[in-house]
């Protein structure tokens, strides 16, 4: 299977090769994927802000690898940035960190806790569980006070950081940690070996979920997707004067580029 990983920020190569390292350890066999990132849009996702800023241009990125035959499209970012919107534009399987992970901990014990990065973003992932109906399952969500675009080169702090506010988290009522940021791939192991409850590094999830969808053979259901109705849409490409192109959407699915 073929997926498509997109990094929803800015072209950053570290991050990207960092994502690339831990998604090729962590993807199954036969299982090939690229790792793109948008010309426009925020250097980072830590916000509202962030998101809306980000969405078109994620939506547009979603559409293009549908048409280019992914089996399945990853928006790496735990806030899962225009999910809903690029469920409606593609008919291929679309996962988002925050949903894998949260799937997961519901089976692995009664509450998880997020780590995220900022405190900035606690809001964000409060009004995401509640949209999620999963506030009942939630014990807190607390951080480590570093922003998304430092947490590689701070690595090792940030690693002991997040051990000390998990143990803050069990004490609050939690049986499983999420880490809050897909730039913190590949620092649950180390993690879970400390603290000795699951810990579910989202990078790694985002992945095997998607191979399960696409194993499984199933999507995300068109009756709470449904395919927008025909109409002229200017995409982003066309405003900032890359390529001028329309998306006019096709009854029954999908989209036709034209110039």
């Amino acid at each position: 299977m073929r997926l498509y990983v997109l990094l929803p920020i800015l072209h950053n190569e570290a991050l990207e090769e960092t994502t690339r390292r831990e998604i090729a350890m962590a993807a199954g066999p036969g299982t090939e994927f690229i790792v793109d990132s948008l010309e426009m849009g925020p250097a980072s996702i830590e916000t509202y802000l962030d998101e809306e800023i980000a969405a078109p241009w994620i939506v547009e990125k979603a559409i293009r690898a549908d048409k280019d035959g992914y089996d399945a499209i990853i928006i790496d970012c735990m806030g899962d940035p225009a999910i809903h919107s690029v469920r409606e534009a593609v008919r291929k399987p679309v996962v988002g960190p925050l949903m894998a992970t949260t799937s997961i901990a519901c089976n692995l014990g009664e509450k998880f806790s997020i780590v995220t990065v900022l405190k900035e973003t606690i809001p964000l992932f409060r009004r995401k569980i509640r949209e999620y109906n999963l506030e009942h399952r939630l014990a807190s969500v607390r951080y480590v006070n570093v922003p998304v675009l430092e947490l590689d080169e701070r690595r090792e702090e940030v690693k002991n950081q997040l051990i000390e506010e998990s143990i803050q988290a069990i004490n609050d009522g939690a049986d499983s940690i999420i880490l809050g940021c897909t730039g913190m791939i590949g620092m649950a192991k180390d993690m879970q070996q400390s603290l000795n409850v699951p810990v579910i590094d989202p990078g790694v999830a985002q992945v095997k979920y998607a191979e399960m969808l696409v194993q499984l053979g199933v999507r995300h259901s068109p009756i709470t997707y449904p395919t927008p109705r025909p109409k002229t849409r200017i995409i982003p490409s066309q405003i900032s004067g890359n390529v001028a192109f329309r998306d006019f959407w096709m009854a029954g699915g999908g989209s036709q580029w034209i110039q």
